[in-house]
């Protein structure tokens, strides 16, 4: 972009838009501007050439492990460590500002960690499981984070800890893994101070913020044990406070796909209530008393959640107006209703489900038609077209009557997206 514009400075300086020392001032900055482009790149190669580095090593190191003495293992487990901490430190006392360097040793570093880990439990015959293993790497990695200020070994962290909570909770159903919220909690603070008290939206914001909102919504499923229908209000409440997340400033981005927030709160909470569109879950609530639902661990998880959505909800009313506000945000409030009226009447609010569907499908809609875009458009239309599929398979309406839904929403499909092409037309 920048070699166009400066291309179209002679015209400027002939139409006299600009003068010519103004143009000599901007060739002069634009050449002289180190590109962005490039420095990206070297924070990639970096961050590979680290990874490929700490795998060599341990190819070479696996191949002739058996017939090395004890000595020689423990030299190998830690001489990488000691190699990692010599450059890191060396970076820090130098006050080097190479992004590309600082990511690079981070990295190598963080695995450099595994492997000690590793080669003295296997020495010593240290007892434990796989899930106790990346809890204690992850627990002296964390520092890396912070004193390197690296983004990429805080997102292998985020992996890091979201493995274990699947190892603990999932795979060997060892408890509800209240380490990795304790962990989780202990990375938020890079997260608030690298990307957003410094205002540093780049691709590792992007990345981060994926990440987070992949890993809670993955492991918020731990809590479930006597009774998981409440998860359903702790799930809402999360996809909840994600859509109102993302409508705040701070969180904002310049495309949707971008914001991992909207994007995940929006399709979990139209995932989540397709589902509950059916009647296996009430069904399964029906008779149930809330006193017997409320005592197990689900109702606490579910009542914190709702509460924060609440107050996000709250901050978010507070500078925009009700209209204005995205219709998924209030997901949480009227499935909390919906909760109580299918304890006594799983009929009707299965059929409210449908309701609400259709309402955020509508709303979605006309969402997509006021900001003249075709994504949210034709999303607000799959819904549509994801409900009446449901019902596809639940109702006895004959073949005849679906067909004519599926033409209709396939004709509503035509003549939004022509509708909204003829307007942009005009509007050009």
């Amino acid at each position: 972009m920048n070699k166009n514009f400066l291309k179209e400075l002679p015209e400027l300086v002939r139409a006299q838009v600009i003068s010519e020392d103004t143009a000599k001032k901007i060739t002069a900055y634009y050449k002289n501007k180190p590109s962005t482009s490039n420095s990206r790149l070297f924070i990639v190669f970096g961050i590979l050439g680290a990874l490929l580095v700490g795998m060599g090593i341990v190819l070479i190191i696996a191949h002739n492990w058996d017939t090395l003495p004890i000595t020689a293992k423990l030299v190998i487990g830690f001489v990488p460590l000691f190699i990692g901490q010599a450059v890191c430190g060396y970076l820090i006392l130098k006050g080097s500002d190479s992004k590309s360097w600082q990511e690079g040793c981070a990295t190598f570093l963080f695995f450099a960690v595994a492997i000690s880990i590793s080669i003295v439990s296997q020495v010593y015959n240290i007892e434990g499981n796989f899930g106790q293993f990346l809890l204690l790497w992850m627990a002296l990695a964390i520092p890396i984070v912070y004193v390197l200020r690296s983004s990429m070994a805080s997102l292998l962290f985020i992996c890091g800890i979201t493995w274990h909570a699947c190892e603990v909770a999932y795979f060997n159903s060892q408890g509800y893994a209240v380490w990795y919220w304790v962990l989780l909690i202990a990375i938020l603070p890079f997260y608030y101070l690298e990307f957003f008290r410094r205002d540093n939206k780049n691709n590792f914001f992007y990345f981060h913020s994926w990440l987070l909102t992949t890993s809670v919504t993955v492991c918020l499923g731990v809590f479930i044990d006597n009774h998981g229908e409440l998860l359903m209000i702790a799930y809402l409440s999360l996809f909840s406070a994600f859509v109102i997340l993302s409508e705040l400033k701070a969180f904002a981005t310049n495309r949707v796909l971008s914001n991992a927030y909207l994007v995940v709160g929006s399709l979990g909470i139209m995932v989540l209530l397709l589902t509950l569109s059916f009647d296996w879950y009430w069904n399964e609530l029906s008779g149930t008393s809330f006193e017997g639902v409320a005592s197990g661990v689900e109702f606490p998880v579910a009542a914190s959640l709702s509460c924060v959505a609440g107050v996000l909800l709250f901050i978010h009313l507070r500078t925009t107006h009700f209209t204005d506000v995205n219709s998924k945000s209030f997901a949480f409030i009227l499935f909390i209703v919906l909760f109580f009226i299918g304890l006594s009447s799983p009929t009707a609010a299965q059929l409210l489900v449908n309701v609400i569907i259709l309402v955020f499908a509508v709303s979605t809609i006309r969402s997509g038609a006021k900001q003249n875009h075709l994504g949210i458009l034709n999303y607000g239309l799959l819904i549509i077209t994801a409900l009446i599929l449901c019902r596809f398979f639940d109702t006895d309406l004959s073949f005849v009557i679906r067909g004519l839904l599926f033409i209709a929403v396939g004709a509503g499909f035509f003549a939004a997206n022509f509708y909204m092409i003829q307007q942009r037309k005009k509007t050009e």
